[in-house]
C-alpha cells in the first residue's frame, strides 16, 4: 500500500514538475516606455539674449518656437510671428551634455528689447 501511494507521489509530482518547468519557459516579457532625462536648463537675464544649459545631446536639434503674449490690438495670421531664435553660441556636440545662447530677433534681425514672448523648445 505504501509502494502505491509513494508511486503516485512520485508520479504526480514528476507530471505536475514537467508541467510547471514548460510553462516557465513560456511567453514573452516586454518593455514599454522610455527613459526620460531631465530637460535643459534655461535662463533669460539679458534682454534679448536666452540660454539653454545642461541640455541632454538627445534633445540636439529640437525645434525652437517664439510667441508674442502681448495683448491684440490688431487681427493677424496664425504663424506668422515676427520673432525668432538665431543661435549665437554652441559648446559642440562631443559630450553628453551641451550649452547652447540663443537670441531673440525681430522680422528684420534686430535684437527683441521690448515685449512678452513665450519660448517653446520641442525636442526630437
Amino acid at each position: 500500500m505504501n509502494i502505491q501511494r509513494f508511486s503516485v507521489a512520485a508520479g504526480l509530482f514528476v507530471v505536475l514538475a514537467g508541467t510547471c518547468a514548460t510553462a516557465a519557459g513560456q511567453g514573452t516579457i516586454a518593455f514599454h516606455g522610455s527613459i526620460v532625462e531631465p530637460g535643459c536648463l534655461s535662463n533669460a537675464h539679458n534682454g534679448s539674449v536666452m540660454e539653454l544649459t545642461g541640455c541632454p545631446s538627445v534633445n540636439r536639434g529640437g525645434r525652437i518656437d517664439v510667441r508674442n503674449v502681448t495683448p491684440v490690438t490688431s487681427v493677424k495670421a496664425v504663424g506668422n510671428s515676427s520673432a525668432r531664435a538665431v543661435l549665437l553660441t554652441d559648446s559642440g556636440s562631443s559630450g553628453r551634455y551641451y550649452d547652447q545662447r540663443y537670441q531673440l530677433v525681430d522680422s528684420f534681425g534686430k535684437p527683441i528689447r521690448t515685449g512678452a514672448y513665450v519660448v517653446t523648445l520641442t525636442s526630437p
